[in-house]
């Protein structure tokens, strides 16, 4: 399962992520995703979009029965001020949690985060 949203503080790209379930109780029966309810963009700070600071960071999280998110852990950073950026975003998510048979469970979900600079005018 997968999801793709806007990351609106980015001239390009959107959050990208994957789901799948945290764990497999042999339970047979359709897997229905999550909807997120409430995102958060990361800051990217001026500064870094005039020095050019650009990526994508590749983060990993719990998505709980609950809809909230935990864990989250950076697997592939950009940079030290991003990726605590990206970090703190995703934390603030919350879902209507993912169903197996109609009972909510936990998701893990691995998450591209994009950064990309908007062109920015002269005398700024």
């Amino acid at each position: 399962m997968s999801l793709n949203l806007p990351n609106l503080n980015s001239a390009g790209g959107s959050w990208v992520i994957r789901f799948a379930e945290l764990k497999d109780g042999g339970e047979t029966g359709t897997l229905a995703a999550p909807v997120a309810t409430q995102t958060a963009d990361p800051a990217y700070p001026l500064e870094l979009m005039r020095q050019n600071v650009q990526g994508t960071v590749t983060l990993m999280a719990i998505i709980r029965s609950d809809g909230t998110v935990s864990d989250v852990q950076v697997l592939q950073g950009v940079d030290e001020r991003l990726d605590e950026y990206a970090r703190k975003a995703l934390a603030r998510w919350h879902f209507r949690p993912a169903t197996r048979n109609g009972n909510p469970v936990d998701l893990e979900a691995v998450v591209r985060v994009p950064f990309r600079p908007m062109r920015l005018k002269s005398g700024f």
